[in-house]
């Protein structure tokens, strides 16, 4: 099983999602209306594992009214868990409303038992303090990119954090990805979102499962199984 474990799956075509079948996609969302894209199509496609939430780039345009909307979703059980949420210290603004609008999240999936698909950029080590604050059990730092150094403090919390196709251009990325053991590493395109040129998407996710085969000198079945076996536990371990 291949697994793309965050991506926006409502930014791509209807002919495009086609071609995703053979995949099991964890699509986030970063606002109500996204959110709800998620639960339709993961009734359309069994593949789909739909999260819901609200993206820290929307922190200046979410209303108390559109958190309580995606909270009801959460609470209506059709979710698979909550993201993209998260913290973003390069947006320069917000910070505590961004942290009071996480913590909301964190509180709502400790109390639910539900994953967080989180967004941390530049904020690693916080987001990390507030999942230990809310005794988080599930958790993926996507697209990890931060201190090397956290790497065991996530694996021993039970966490997860994803490899991007970005590997093959981004020396940070692939430094962490040098350093992670497989035991926490998950796969991701977090496409449709376009990186130095390139169009990022879930069919990438084939040749990112070779790249961390190459890079960790195991076979691609190997990965596959263990990056199996790790999105399986992020979304239904207790």
């Amino acid at each position: 099983m291949l697994v793309d474990a965050h991506c926006h799956l409502y930014g791509f075509t209807d002919k495009e999602l086609k071609e995703f079948k053979g995949l099991v996609i964890a699509s986030v969302g970063e606002d109500l209306e996204s959110s709800m894209r998620n639960i339709s199509l993961s009734k359309k496609y069994g593949w789909v594992k739909p999260f819901v939430g609200i993206h820290p780039w929307n922190i200046e345009d979410y209303s108390e009214e559109e958190f309580k909307a995606v909270e009801t979703l959460i609470r209506e059980g059709e979710v698979a868990g909550i993201g993209e949420v998260g913290l973003d210290k390069r947006l320069g603004k917000k910070w505590e409303k961004q942290v009071e609008l996480f913590e909301r999240f964190c509180s709502l999936a400790a109390e639910l038992n539900l994953p967080l698909n989180i967004h941390a950029l530049d904020a690693w080590r916080e987001a990390f303090h507030i999942l230990q604050k809310y005794s988080i059990k599930r958790a993926l730092f996507h697209w990890y990119t931060g201190p090397q150094d956290l790497l065991k403090d996530i694996e021993g919390a039970g966490y997860y954090i994803s490899i991007n196709p970005s590997v093959k251009i981004q020396p940070k990325h692939r430094a962490i990805l040098e350093k992670a053991d497989l035991e926490v590493i998950l796969t991701e395109s977090d496409g449709p979102y376009n990186y130095k040129g390139l169009r990022l998407n879930p069919l990438m996710i084939n040749d990112l499962v070779k790249e961390i085969a190459s890079v960790k000198d195991v076979s691609y079945d190997e990965v596959s199984r263990i990056v199996s076996r790790n999105f399986e536990r992020l979304l239904y371990n207790p």
